[in-house]
């Protein structure tokens, strides 16, 4: 059934004049009058009787009328919501994140943006391993991935965009012999235990410390690995070994532990956002499209 016929209908039930509906609609008085004709053909039943000055509703039809009125309210509802999932305004957005980028003040800054301007969109964040953000990604399960890099090898329909960097800190307990220095090189510990994030060999945190200690000359003598860089910073403060993390991590104390910058210019860890190269959500597209604005 024609949505026309259907406010068609009901401008005629608030007139009771075809003509008046007619200049109402800018349409023909004969156009009007077919499409009530039809109306009440597919309905099987009348709407209105005319009578010497224009026309009346039938008992039939005053029921109708407000059904009538229920059925184009919807339709507008839902033309109207349809427009703002377009937008990305409305529906479910899924992001994964590894456990220390959730820590870097850019992407709080961007979340709160991203509520403040989209509140009707729903925001799931779940706390993910890099190989299974990966598999997520790949299965539609999740929209958005943010993970340290490097990311390792990826299939063609990941796309990576660089999102934010972070000096590294060297963490160490209170007592050890280099706390009370004010910076401090790789090499200064190159004799020390590490202990870093338990990533798989080529991805994330656990490769980028391993990188960077090759590159100032010697091989990590890697002691305990554990699964975030809270759990560093805690063995660290154990003496336990020493370890690199995000600086974000030092807004969160641990007793016994000390954080020392590097006196290295590439001793950063850089965080990237994973998407589907195909997603065409309009609320992931709105939400990639504040990255030029944060920061």
């Amino acid at each position: 059934m024609d949505f026309r016929h259907f406010q068609t209908f009901v401008i005629a039930a608030e007139e009771l004049h075809f003509g008046r509906t007619a200049d109402r609609l800018g349409i023909a008085q004969p156009a009007v009058t077919q499409q009530m004709k039809t109306l009440e053909t597919q309905l099987g039943f009348k709407v209105f009787h005319r009578v010497r000055r224009g026309i009346e509703l039938t008992a039939a039809g005053a029921v109708f009328l407000e059904h009538a009125k229920a059925t184009l309210a919807q339709a507008h509802t839902a033309i109207m919501a349809g427009r703002r999932a377009s937008r990305g305004e409305l529906g479910k957005l899924c992001i994964a994140y590894a456990n220390s980028a959730v820590l870097e003040p850019e992407l709080l800054a961007l979340l709160r943006r991203f509520a403040q301007e989209k509140p009707d969109v729903e925001l799931e964040l779940r706390s993910v391993s890099v190989q299974e953000q990966m598999r997520a990604l790949a299965d539609d399960r999740i929209d958005l991935a943010f993970l340290r890099s490097p990311p390792g090898p990826l299939p063609n329909f990941i796309k990576i965009t660089p999102f934010s960097r972070t000096p590294l800190d060297l963490v160490m307990s209170a007592d050890h012999r280099c706390a009370a220095r004010k910076r401090l090189s790789l090499r200064d510990v190159a004799q020390d235990r590490f202990i870093v994030v338990d990533d798989p060999p080529g991805l994330g945190l656990g490769h980028r410390v391993v990188e960077l200690c090759l590159e100032a000359g010697f091989e990590p003598n890697v002691f305990l690995r554990t699964t975030d860089s809270l759990g560093v910073v805690s063995f660290a403060a154990a003496g336990l070994g020493v370890g690199l993390v995000p600086r974000s991590l030092s807004r969160y104390p641990v007793e016994g532990a000390v954080c020392k910058p590097l006196s290295i210019a590439n001793g950063f860890s850089e965080v990237v956002i994973a998407s589907r190269a195909y997603d065409r959500s309009a609320a992931t597209r709105a939400f990639l499209g504040l990255l030029p604005s944060v920061g």
